[in-house]
C-alpha cells in the first residue's frame, strides 16, 4: 500500500480533470469548436500569455495576367514534369521538392524543330520566366518549389511558329 500512494497521488489531478471535462463535455466541446472555427478563419486566440494563431498564410501574389492564348488540345508536343521531395531545401513550414520540367512529343524527332522554350512558372518563383534552348535535354528546366501550380511553356519553332502549352505541376502524395 505504501508503494501505491505515490502512484495514486500522481493520478489524482489527471482523474479530476478528466471527470470535470466528462461532466461538462457539452460546454467543453462548444469551446473547442469555437476555438477551431476562430483559428480556421484566421483570427488569433489569446489567453493570458498564450496565443494561438492560424496557420501561416501563403504570401500574397498579384493576379498574373498572361496575354498568350493556350493552344487547344490535342497537340503533338507537350510539357511533362517529375517532382522529388528534398528535405535539405525545406525552409520554415514549407516542404520543398526538386522539379524537372521538360518536353516530350508523340514523334521524338518533332522536338528537333524547336528552337527554344520559355517556361512561365508561378509568380512566387524568383525569375518566374525562364528560357531553355538545350535540345539534348528535351528543353529541361530544373528548379525547386514548395507548392502546386499551373504553368505554361511557350514553344518557339525554328520556322517562327509558336505553341503554348499548359501543365498543372503537382507534387507526390497530393490528390490531383
Amino acid at each position: 500500500m505504501k508503494d501505491l500512494l505515490p502512484v495514486l497521488q500522481t493520478l489524482v489531478w489527471p482523474i479530476a480533470i478528466g471527470l470535470f471535462l466528462w461532466w461538462n463535455k457539452k460546454a467543453f466541446l462548444r469551446v473547442v469548436a469555437a476555438l477551431t472555427r476562430r483559428i480556421e478563419e484566421g483570427a488569433p486566440v489569446k489567453a493570458g500569455a498564450v496565443e494561438i494563431g492560424a496557420a501561416p498564410s501563403l504570401p500574397t501574389v498579384p493576379k498574373e495576367t498572361d496575354p498568350r492564348q493556350i493552344d487547344e488540345l490535342p497537340h503533338d508536343i507537350y510539357m511533362v514534369h517529375a517532382a522529388r521531395r528534398d528535405r535539405t531545401l525545406d525552409s520554415g513550414d514549407y516542404e520543398y521538392y526538386r522539379l524537372r520540367i521538360f518536353l516530350e512529343a508523340d514523334a521524338p524527332e518533332r522536338l528537333d524543330e524547336v528552337a527554344a522554350v520559355t517556361y512561365r512558372l508561378h509568380p512566387t518563383f524568383k525569375d518566374p520566366i525562364r528560357s531553355v534552348t538545350d535540345r539534348k535535354s528535351n528543353f529541361e528546366l530544373r528548379t525547386a518549389g514548395w507548392g502546386e501550380f499551373n504553368m505554361t511553356a511557350e514553344i518557339s519553332f525554328k520556322g517562327g511558329k509558336k505553341l503554348v502549352v499548359e501543365r498543372y505541376i503537382n507534387l507526390p502524395g497530393s490528390a490531383a
